[in-house]
Parts: structure tokens; C-alpha cells; sequence
């Protein structure tokens, strides 16, 4: 990894799971866990943050990881198609901090749906990676302390939660290319 952080194949063959405490270790949970993604097949993944400026989506070795998790779905390949939804408080640390990501999403844009949320202070936005069958959640921000789980219950909670701001408070935002007249 681009921070010296390596994750190694094994650490690929299973999500996360318990306490995190720390910035390192909420982005080695999420690194795994996009590993993971890929190598499992998860076909859908939301993440959400008040503007991810502490994720380590522009690191040279997640784009590696991403890239394959976006290319292994889809009819070619005999798979369902990936999806992937991330919502923001506010996407301009996305711009700014991870270029790469930024630009890396031009090229995979029909799979990434990007929404806005609406919220009277960012700090209301949740911090939440989640998947089909596991989740990441992000409970102290600041502090960078959380739990991912497998646990159904906290999945299902977490996914009702991230539906209702997405049909509440969201709208479209950071696209893929912006189109001039």
C-alpha cells in the first residue's frame, strides 16, 4: 500500500470484523474489506461519508483493487453487474484528496452512482461501508472508532438507514464527466 500498510492475500479471504480503534486501522478495515470485495464478488457495495477525506480510496493499490472488483461482474463475464453508490455530505475532499479515485471513476461511471446528501452539518452524515452480508460503521468520526460485523440485524439497520437518506435527503451529485455546451 501507498502508506506502507500491506494486506496480504489471506487477509483478502475474510471482511473485517469487531472494534476498530484509529485512523490506521479504520482504513486497514477498509482496505481489507474492498479486498475483499473483489476477490469474493460482491456485487454491491454503498459507501458513505460526510466527504471521505480519510478513506484510502486514492491509493495507487486500492484503485488495483477496485479495478478488479469492477471488472468481474457483467454478462461478459457469466456475473451478475457491480453497483456501487457512494454518497457525501460534500464530494469536493473526494476531488482534491483522491484525484486518482476521481479519475479512476470517469472510466468505471457506469457502475458508480454518486448522490449528495442533504444535511443541516456534515457531521450528521453517517460513516458507513456496507455490502450484502457485512458492514462497516463508522460511529465516531473524529476519533475514527467503529465495527464492522457480519451480524444480520446490524446489516439490515445499517442498510435501512443508508435507504432512507438516499430517498430523503439525497440527490445526484459528483458526476463522472461534466458535459459542456
Amino acid at each position: 500500500m501507498a502508506d506502507g500498510t500491506e494486506i496480504d492475500s489471506e487477509s483478502c479471504d475474510q471482511p473485517p470484523s469487531g472494534p476498530f480503534d484509529g485512523p490506521s486501522e479504520f482504513r486497514r478495515y477498509i482496505r481489507q474489506a474492498l479486498c475483499c470485495a473483489a476477490r469474493q464478488g460482491w456485487r454491491e457495495l454503498i459507501l458513505c461519508d460526510p466527504d471521505f477525506h480519510d478513506w484510502p480510496l486514492g491509493e495507487l493499490d486500492m484503485l488495483d483493487v477496485l479495478d478488479t472488483w469492477a471488472s468481474a461482474g457483467g454478462a461478459a463475464a457469466g456475473r451478475s453487474p457491480r453497483r456501487c453508490l457512494l454518497l457525501a455530505g460534500d464530494f469536493e475532499s473526494v476531488r482534491v484528496r483522491h484525484p486518482r479515485f476521481a479519475q479512476w471513476r470517469v472510466r468505471w461511471g457506469h457502475l458508480i452512482e454518486c448522490r449528495l446528501l442533504a444535511a443541516r452539518n456534515t457531521s450528521d452524515v453517517p460513516s458507513v461501508l456496507w455490502a450484502p452480508g457485512w458492514s462497516l460503521q463508522r460511529r465516531d468520526v473524529e476519533r475514527s472508532r467503529g465495527v464492522a460485523s457480519s451480524d444480520p440485524q446490524q446489516c439490515l439497520m445499517l442498510h435501512e438507514m443508508l435507504r432512507e437518506w438516499i430517498a430523503g435527503k439525497s440527490r445526484p451529485g459528483f458526476p463522472a464527466t461534466i458535459l459542456g455546451l
